[in-house]
């Protein structure tokens, strides 16, 4: 009676080790990183903020922000009032107004345009120009991080699916021996021991599964709070990503970190901070250089008069002038010039410096990507044993050779090695992912 339910357990867990990897979403429909980024790219509520402050950054770069063109004001305006006199002259006669009525009215157009101003203009000109570009790259560099988050975000659901997976069947397998072992027990056949060994795998086996999926539904919720205001694009319980972690053809390290000096986000916009530091000075300098400004107004008034020879005026006329001057002296300009060069010299300081940091990150994350594509071999290697002692654990504990727990100990080695897989090829990964968003290549994902 033993054997043939020996036998029958040999089945289950030969049937369990066979399609255990099988995903248990199969019939929903996946979900790929590229419709994750695509979504997140449109929805994410830091990358729309990130847009918008990009086209303020636009709107500001015109001429007439930097002082290039001129100013015309129009003016108008209106006054009366309503007064009551009385006087008495040396002859002892009398005179007296009372509620007299006079107004007035004003329009014209003027305009004023500094033609010359020690070339601030121009500089501040340019300036917006710099600091246009560095909101571009500003966009970009919110663009690679979004990447970023939502790639390590989505293969880390990946592996963590894979656990599952892998704990799935695990339990299968320890409620398969539960079954076997109570059974024999109720016949006479085994040992109270070996049920409440069983059991003690078996409730391990269900609260590891239980921990592993609450980590899954984390790492969803981490996810889909990155994709943004998606309400029923992806429905949680049909959320299910990619059952693989592909890696790129092995990156090469002298092209990544010539790609990172050249091409690295965060170094383009320190470059870029140290040409505005150059037009600050520009600006500075310029309030120590003559200025000529033109001005011209058209205008007319009207004025009635409520005393007098007058009864009323109308008056209309163009006038234009110019005006030549330069600063004396001010008292800031030489403080504010001074700063300016200061912060000048700490942004190239902190553009070395971030040079620096980027070779030294390049460095330190490729010799941990190179070993985890080594790493990967050799566990995968190891998984290969583990399967094969596994399998010949299942054969020596059908013909009763093997104690039950010695089949778990086979049992968790496998489990181990398959989750020692799953860490490594994780780890290659997102490795691969900071490799690719230091050289500025991570828009590839898309």
């Amino acid at each position: 009676m033993r054997i043939k339910y020996k036998k029958k357990i040999f089945k289950s867990l030969l049937f369990v080790l066979i399609f255990g990897h099988v995903s248990t979403a199969q019939n929903s429909q996946t979900v790929t990183l590229d419709k994750c980024l695509q979504i997140a790219l449109e929805n994410n509520f830091s990358m729309q903020i990130a847009r918008n402050e990009n086209e303020i950054a636009k709107n500001n770069y015109t001429k007439a922000n930097a002082g290039l063109l001129p100013v015309v004001d129009a003016v108008a305006g209106y006054a009366g009032s309503l007064n009551s006199s009385s006087s008495e002259n040396f002859d002892e006669t009398k005179t007296s107004a009372n509620f007299r009525l006079g107004n007035a009215a004003s329009a014209s157009v003027n305009a004023s345009w500094d033609i010359f101003s020690g070339f601030k203009a121009q500089s501040k000109y340019a300036q917006l120009k710099e600091l246009k570009e560095i909101s571009d790259l500003t966009v970009r560099l919110k663009v690679e991080s979004l990447i970023t988050s939502v790639a390590s975000e989505y293969y880390y659901l990946i592996q963590q699916e894979k656990y599952k997976n892998n704990l799935e069947y695990t339990l299968d397998i320890s409620k398969e021996r539960l079954r076997i072992v109570s059974i024999n027990y109720e016949l006479g056949s085994g040992s109270k021991f070996e049920v409440s060994q069983a059991r003690v795998d078996f409730n391990s086996d269900s609260s590891a599964l239980v921990r592993q999926k609450q980590q899954i539904y984390a790492a969803k919720i981490r996810l889909q709070t990155l994709l943004g205001n998606i309400k029923d694009k992806i429905k949680d319980k049909n959320f299910v990503p990619d059952s693989l972690i592909r890696l790129l053809p092995e990156l090469e390290y002298s092209e990544l970190l010539e790609q990172s000096i050249r091409e690295n986000t965060q170094l383009m916009i320190a470059a870029r901070q140290i040409n505005v530091s150059e037009y600050d000075i520009k600006i500075m300098r310029s309030n120590t250089l003559p200025y000529v400004r033109l001005n011209s107004g058209y205008g007319f008034s009207y004025n009635a008069y409520n005393k007098g020879v007058t009864k009323n005026s109308f008056n209309t006329g163009f006038d234009y002038g110019v005006t030549v001057g330069i600063n004396l002296y001010n008292g800031n300009t030489k403080r504010e010039i001074k700063n300016a060069m200061i912060t000048k010299k700490n942004r190239e300081l902190a553009l070395e410096e971030s040079q620096l940091d980027v070779e030294a990150r390049v460095k330190e994350i490729y010799s941990s990507y190179i070993n985890n594509l080594a790493l990967i071999k050799v566990e995968r290697q190891n998984l290969k044993t583990a399967v094969q002692n596994f399998e010949i654990a299942i054969e020596r504990y059908r013909l009763g050779e093997l104690a039950g727990i010695s089949m778990r100990e086979a049992q968790t080695s496998l489990r181990e090695a398959e989750k020692r897989l799953l860490d490594v090829e994780f780890n290659a990964k997102t490795d691969e992912i900071s490799l690719m968003a230091l050289s500025g290549n991570v828009e590839k994902y898309l």
